[in-house]
């Protein structure tokens, strides 16, 4: 029996690990454009902050931190999942509505200022994100950890979006003006795993830059063709509305539902990115054959590097280099570019520069080493190994340098 989708995002990383990792490489972008600067949680989950950072990441500017302020200052309201209820949503929500809107079209949210008509439609949300958690409580709390804010949509303006969601501006999920609380339930599980699927991107080994270059998938259904990330992320939703299909077994659903057709959508999807699987990482190759139930272990992330590191050497964070651990103890490091560049550490790497301060201080390779043996409790011959691999690895990546 294959695993459900919930259980295997567990073997890479639960999601209260994923959403910490997540917050923690943002805060690392924020400090790179204003070093200093500190993100709550709500800033660092809220959708247009993290767009903001996005744009300075891609680097169309600097971050504007007014314009980050001014985003979090959204007047929500708590439905199980925040709802914009904002007077003002059409214009801080500017970016998601423009992305997902349909040429020629301008959509606009449902808001407080529609008096009944909003309460009416909070009211589905509410009821059916409890049916979503009811029907299957697993994958609710798998997928709507990653879901930080919801936004309702005036028919009259969607021209046809039933739910959506961007990469560009992640962690907030639209939805077309709800009839029924399973169209409701439905959307957050397609959308909540696009959102798992991003935060999974960002953190993971699942795609490069290769991916942009690679061919493209062409649907049987409508002959749209989807490149390589796109192609992953549609074949992963219906992966997951495939499952929630089971759980949905004699509810009447909405008319525009995609569950019928999730199951037999997900495996024409799997089977072509199954033989492209070259094309993806690591991480994104083992959730592919786990969900189509030909797992293969977990890659190692041990590094492989061989370095001449001498026993007096000391080390220290070349400038310009910033980084932060996250709760799991992985580190995300950055280099202050114009665009900046962040990268995650795998292996022993992360632990290693752990042990470096941040203001340049210099540590020695003696010192890295004690260090070292209390955090993998192995002997010292040993961790001085892995010890000189990690940091051959931070010399090559010009992360550290030696100092004499």
């Amino acid at each position: 029996m294959v695993a459900t989708a919930h259980t295997l995002h567990a073997r890479i990383a639960h999601a209260d690990v994923l959403v910490d990792e997540r917050r923690t490489l943002y805060r690392l972008a924020a400090d790179l454009f204003a070093p200093g600067a500190e993100l709550s949680d709500n800033l660092a989950d809220h959708p247009i902050v993290r767009y903001e950072i996005g744009r300075a990441l891609a680097g169309a500017g600097d971050l504007d931190l007014a314009r980050v302020h001014e985003a979090a200052g959204l007047r929500v309201r708590d439905a199980g999942v925040p709802v914009a209820a904002d007077r003002r949503s059409g214009a801080l929500l500017e970016a998601p509505l423009r992305i997902i809107a349909p040429p020629g079209a301008s959509i606009e949210p449902l808001t407080e200022a529609d008096g009944e008509r909003f309460e009416a439609a909070f009211e589905v949300v509410a009821e059916g994100i409890r049916l979503f958690r009811t029907l299957a409580p697993a994958t609710a709390d798998d997928l709507l950890a990653h879901v930080s804010m919801l936004a309702v949509l005036k028919r009259e303006t969607s021209d046809g979006v039933v739910s959506a969601s961007s990469r560009y501006v992640p962690g907030i999920v639209l939805i077309d003006e709800p009839a029924l609380p399973v169209e409701v339930a439905e959307a957050l599980v397609h959308e909540g795993a696009h959102e798992k699927f991003f935060d999974l991107a960002i953190t993971r080994e699942f795609l490069d830059g290769h991916a942009e270059d690679v061919e493209f998938f062409e649907t049987s259904w409508s002959h749209a063709r989807w490149p390589l990330e796109q192609t992953f992320a549609a074949w992963h939703a219906y992966s997951c509305l495939a499952q929630f299909a089971d759980a949905c077994a004699g509810v009447e659903l909405g008319p525009d539902s995609l569950l019928p057709k999730a199951r037999e959508r997900a495996a024409e999807i799997g089977d072509w990115l199954l033989a492209h699987e070259q094309d993806l990482r690591p991480d994104a190759r083992w959730l592919l054959r786990a969900i189509a139930g030909e797992p293969e272990p977990v890659p190692s992330a041990v590094d492989g590097h061989v370095a001449e590191i001498r026993v007096d050497d000391r080390f220290r964070v070349r400038p310009g280099v910033r980084y932060r651990r996250a709760a799991s103890g992985r580190v995300v490091a950055g280099r202050t570019t114009r665009p900046p560049e962040i990268f995650w550490l795998n292996g022993d790497t992360g632990p290693v520069l752990g042990q470096l301060p941040h203001d340049g201080g210099a540590v020695a390779f003696e010192d890295i080493v004690m260090g070292a043996i209390g955090t993998w409790t192995a002997d010292a011959e040993t961790t001085a190994r892995r010890s000189k691999a990690a940091l051959a690895s931070l010399l090559a990546g010009s992360i550290v340098e030696r100092v004499s």
